[in-house]
């Protein structure tokens, strides 16, 4: 108890300010927030560049008790973000590039921060692709045979197509105006039809008893 209120007051002193960081040495530090971290403390943990701040918790999804033209939305929402997660290629492989790599000079680094084009090549670079989990990927398989499923007649393949374009146009973060005008619907009827389609693959599913998972 003594030791963590000393601590606490180490901490303290060092935010007031940079005086304080810079009497105590790097070793100090490192001891403090490893005794910190041992006893299950989210503060003064020692980071890179100093003691990193508090990261925000992630939010534990939330199940519905029964089925809902809501929920049913949000899994089909979530279905294609796993589907775009997917390691898998989008076309054939063509020629492969074998010249080698560029090495750009002073100059060209220097007009490329001019432009951001510096910026955007290493967010590229850097780009961490997350493969989803097997959990995830058995609800998004359950969720995309939906509209299949339970709208395969020829009056319900319209709905079948709304329910898919508005969860992938929301997925992708699509432009929703020029979809429907390159299907030729306006919203008021593109938005009447998935709702529709949500209704009847939320019936479908609460008459099969279907699990809320």
């Amino acid at each position: 108890m003594a030791a963590r209120q000393r601590d606490k007051s180490v901490y303290r002193q060092g935010e007031d300010g940079e005086d304080g960081d810079a009497a105590r040495s790097l070793d100090e530090r490192a001891a403090l927030a490893a005794r910190a971290e041992l006893r299950g403390e989210r503060t003064g943990i020692l980071g890179a560049t100093g003691p990193t701040p508090l990261a925000p918790l992630p939010r534990a999804r939330r199940i519905p008790d029964r089925w809902s033209f809501i929920y049913v939305m949000e899994r089909m929402e979530q279905a294609f973000h796993v589907l775009g997660r997917l390691p898998m290629a989008t076309r054939p492989r063509g020629y492969i590039n074998s010249m080698p790599i560029y090495l750009y000079d002073r100059g060209d680094l220097n007009s490329q921060l001019e432009t951001h084009e510096l910026e955007r090549m290493a967010r590229v670079r850097n780009r961490v692709r997350i493969p989803p989990t097997p959990a995830e990927v058995a609800r998004m398989e359950e969720a995309l045979h939906w509209p299949a499923r339970f709208l395969s007649g020829l009056e319900d393949q319209h709905l079948a197509r709304a329910v898919n374009l508005a969860a992938l146009w929301t997925a992708v973060d699509a432009d929703v105006e020029r979809g429907l005008r390159r299907i030729k619907l306006t919203r008021r009827a593109f938005n009447a039809r998935r709702l529709q389609g949500l209704r009847i693959i939320e019936r479908e599913l609460i008459r099969r008893r279907v699990p809320v998972r």
